[in-house]
């Protein structure tokens, strides 16, 4: 920590970790070599420094979305998708994950060197090196002479304590109680501190969220070098993440193994977490300030109008794929996307594009490629589900599904009006030897689809080393907060539940209703009265879980829910993919192909404390089975 730490941060038509910026750099210098009184004196510096915090968040790793060591995305950890990549010598951090091959002392999790063991988010990227800088902040920021406004100086603090709070969630994500680190360490304190429990973990963290929206304005941000900062809305939002957390049956109650180890969990059951968590969300929606993103019939950016494509297969252009796959990519000069609470914005580049790149192409990656297993999961536009011994769906089992598979999922037969670096419309063609899946190819997928979820091929260009686009990393959006709302106050109250005393309320069928009404998919009722199913609590629980892997799918929550929801047990232990093979002019499916082997051992419900760190604290108590 006792580094000079160059970093360059945009600051311009948005800021912060969201945001785009100027390229002037900024080199913070630790407080300790600068003084306290000659950084947080100065309105400027002080901005700076808690400028520098937001760059300790896991999206700023890279500038794509394949964040992993081997360049992998987190989804091809779950049932999601898997790794591919050419240099089949070494296995990515998604491979070994999924090997089961991984333990405290081989903790590399990110692409780019932690400089602190590669421990992986432990220390840097959603850990206590961001942590620290907070603690610096708030310690300092009441220095700040009061002939700076009283909106400055609260701002600042509390977008210090908001960061301080997320640097705990990421550790509780994966490691559950962590030790509470709520001071700024000096040379001579004793950093020998034990793990607190869960429910001081959680305690410390949703209540830090709300105090930290007790600093910031009350209405949302419109000057430019504000606009994207931390705001009420991402306490709120985060605050209610948390608290979903805390309510599932991981936490809520006596914990994986039944022993009610409260570093893992509460030790018992109570339906009001989920209480809690629903009104948490509630917090957020009743702020008006968020809407679910739609194109409106808008002209979208330059990058963006191009980005649209005529047709995917035999499916058309419809409304609701459209909204769904600009939301990822409208950026720019003309953003109007007002569904992002907190992200990350990189200016223009095409990353993504080249670390997913498919099979066919030169430069070609693979990347992380779709499971069949997450195919199948995607409905019939009619909301009915996709069945394989439905023979109108076996023979064409591409066509008329939710069109949020068409904005997220390259598939045999996806037609793009120009595609990297085609001229003229692209048909992909991933049958058995096709060209793109050609025999022998070292990139080609295994499970039979391509990553389109996130990318700009008609800007981007791959192939030729040219073109780029924006990219945001939307950590929270509000789709998620209706999705956590939903879940919450289903468990707590059924389907009809509305939170006492809400401004705009709304139940868990009507938040669920609305993100299927932007994806241009039925009700939840319509589509429960198709598959013959009465709405009840346990009939929209698994709506809502379904409905949850298809909006959230590649952002990094999937790993996470099946073990909130205690269910990784009850899932194949390998993913599936798909082998088409042509038969004169039929194509012939085979959906499972086993794909990839997925290890599951009941220690994975947590990461295991990195072993340098369990060899520097000698307080610190390793997670069960590790």
């Amino acid at each position: 920590m006792n580094k000079i730490i160059k970093y360059v941060w945009i600051l311009g038509t948005t800021i912060a970790w969201f945001g785009s910026c100027s390229d002037d750099p900024f080199y913070a210098v630790p407080i300790e070599f600068q003084g306290a009184q000659e950084v947080f004196t100065d309105s400027i510096k002080a901005g700076r420094f808690v400028n520098n915090a937001y760059t300790e968040q896991p999206a700023d790793v890279a500038g794509s979305f394949n964040w992993m060591d081997g360049n992998a995305m987190f989804a091809s950890t779950t049932d999601e998708a898997m790794h591919i990549q050419s240099n089949k010598s070494s296995q990515s951090a998604a491979q070994r994950m999924s090997a089961g091959n991984w333990n405290p002392s081989n903790m590399r999790y990110y692409r780019s060197s932690d400089g602190a063991g590669e421990i992986g988010r432990w220390m840097k990227w959603g850990g206590y090196h961001g942590n620290r800088k907070a603690n610096t902040a708030i310690k300092y920021i009441p220095l700040l002479p009061t002939r700076y406004s009283k909106r400055y100086r609260d701002r600042l603090m509390g977008e210090a304590v908001f960061l301080r709070a997320i640097q705990h969630f990421h550790l509780f994500q994966m490691w559950g109680g962590i030790p509470i680190v709520d001071i700024s360490f000096e040379a001579s304190d004793d950093v020998q501190i034990p793990r607190n429990t869960v429910e001081e973990t959680v305690d410390f963290i949703s209540k830090e969220m709300l105090r930290a929206a007790e600093f910031l304005p009350e209405t949302p941000y419109v000057v430019a070098d504000e606009v994207g900062r931390i705001s009420r809305g991402a306490c709120y939002a985060y605050c209610a993440r948390t608290l979903l957390y805390a309510a599932s049956p991981l936490y809520n109650g006596t914990g994986f193994d039944g022993k009610s180890n409260t570093l893992i969990c509460y030790g018992n059951t109570d339906p009001n977490r989920w209480k809690l968590a629903a009104e948490a969300a509630q917090m957020a929606i009743d702020l008006g300030w968020y809407e679910l993103f739609k194109n409106n019939g808008a002209t979208p950016n330059t990058t963006n109008a191009s980005n649209a494509n005529t047709s995917f297969g035999t499916t058309p252009l419809g409304k609701g794929q459209e909204n769904y796959h600009q939301l990822f990519n409208e950026w720019g000069a003309n953003n109007n996307n007002n569904e992002m609470i907190f992200g990350r914005i990189r200016g223009t580049n095409r990353d993504t594009e080249n670390d997913n790149f498919p099979a066919g192409f030169t430069n070609s990656k693979g990347g992380t490629c779709p499971s069949q297993d997450l195919v199948d999961t995607y409905e019939m536009n009619d909301g009915t589900l996709f069945d394989w011994n439905n023979p109108t769906h076996k023979a064409k089992p591409y066509d008329n599904r939710d069109p949020r598979f068409y904005a997220t999922i390259i598939y045999d037969g996806a037609t793009y009006r120009r595609f990297a670096n085609q001229t003229s419309a692209y048909t992909f063609d991933i049958t058995e030897g096709g060209k793109n899946k050609p025999n022998n190819g070292l990139t080609n997928t295994e499970t039979g689809y391509y990553l389109y979820k996130f990318m700009n091929y008609y800007d981007c260009n791959p192939a030729g080393n040219s073109g780029g686009t924006f990219h945001v990393w939307m950590d929270m959006r509000f789709a998620e907060v209706l999705l956590n709302y939903a879940e919450a106050a289903n468990e707590f109250g059924g389907p009809d539940y509305v939170v006492n005393g809400a401004t705009r309320p709304l139940t868990p069928v009507q938040a669920i209703d609305s993100i299927r009404s932007r994806a241009g998919m039925p009700s939840v009722s319509a589509s429960l009265a198709k598959r013959g199913q009465t709405l009840n609590k346990e009939t929209l629980r698994e709506f809502i879980r379904r409905e949850r892997r298809i909006e959230l799918a590649f952002e990094n929550h999937r790993y996470f829910d099946v073990r909130r929801w205690m269910i990784i047990e009850q899932l194949p232990d390998y993913i599936r993919g798909m082998k088409i093979t042509k038969s004169g002019s039929n194509k012939i499916y085979d959906p499972n192909v086993v794909a990839e082997n997925k290890v599951f051992a009941k220690k994975h419900y947590f990461f295991p404390i990195p072993q340098v760190e369990i060899n520097r604290n000698k307080q610190l108590v390793q997670n069960p089975e590790w």
